[in-house]
């Protein structure tokens, strides 16, 4: 049975008064990045089917082969997808002037292929609603026993994930990247039997009011696109971990607190040492807790 323990540090560094007062905090843990061995890079062609019913929740899409090839990291829009461009595409976002839909002198931009929008972007396409995408991968023999991770950054929007099936979660920031634990739903191996099928619902309906014309969804600035545009890896980590640090930084004080989430996927409690250092951000000064 899958195992998860946290446990929290609460570290109050004070900072002497003859130096700098603002420090950024470094962990040493934290500092290390993930190596080539750690990643496995995600990026490349990918297979998809649009959703545009909503019917492959129901349908189990998650359990058939997706046809269409798509490069990933991307978008529908940009590779052509999606639907064309007319008066009656539902924008995401307020008209002000409606004067672009009725007044004679704007009648050639609403015309079938010869469509011009009183938008920053001119889109050749447009697609709101599910989208599925879909790849194999295989994971190293050697990262047998680690955790395991996928990260998916920049998706827009919100994601659920399948492994092989079996529903993973779902994720809807559009601030972080979307990572999902994927320890106990892959075995690492060389072997045919032992590659997965990855299955991602990207949906770019407005579930969540984020305010009219915001510029993270609306069609008046970056448009809502439907895809994932950042990085896409699968990633290997040991199973302890620092899973969040969150900085608390007292001006008068002149101390900083310190919250910091460990990860623990072993069968037990481990004792260990968590290393602090800080360091100044205009001098070469550092602080010790």
């Amino acid at each position: 049975m899958f195992h998860r323990d946290y446990f929290r540090s609460h570290i109050m560094t004070p900072l002497s008064t003859n130096r700098t007062q603002w420090t950024s905090l470094l962990l040493l843990l934290a500092a290390c990045p993930a190596t080539a061995q750690d990643k496995i890079d995600l990026s490349g062609q990918w297979t998809f089917r649009l959703d545009p019913q909503d019917v492959g929740i129901n349908e189990r899409w998650c359990d058939q082969s997706l046809e269409n090839p798509i490069q990933l990291p991307g978008s529908l829009q940009e590779q052509g997808y999606g639907n064309d461009i007319s008066v009656d595409t539902p924008w995401t976002g307020s008209i002000i002037d409606r004067s672009w839909f009725d007044e004679p002198r704007y009648e050639r931009y609403r015309q079938p292929g010869q469509v011009k929008v009183p938008f920053w972007l001119q889109p050749a396409k447009h697609y709101i609603g599910p989208a599925w995408y879909q790849r194999t991968v295989q994971v190293p023999r050697d990262w047998q026993g680690r955790r395991l991770m996928l990260r998916l950054e920049r998706p827009h929007w919100e994601t659920r994930l399948w492994v092989d099936g079996t529903e993973v979660g779902t994720r809807n920031s559009l601030a972080t990247p979307h990572e999902y634990e994927l320890t106990r739903h892959l075995t690492p191996g060389a072997a045919q039997r032992d590659q997965h099928v990855l299955t991602i619902r990207v949906d770019n309906t407005v579930k969540i009011d984020v305010g009219e014309n915001a510029h993270s969804v609306s069609d008046h600035t970056q448009s809502n696109w439907n895809g994932i545009v950042g990085e896409l890896a699968l990633l290997a980590t040991d199973r302890i971990w620092i899973d969040d640090v969150q900085v608390f930084p007292d001006v008068d004080a002149r101390a900083a607190k310190v919250r910091v989430s460990v990860g623990n996927m072993t069968d037990g409690g481990v004792n260990g040492t968590l290393v602090l250092k800080a360091e100044s951000f205009n001098t070469t000064a550092e602080h010790a807790p």
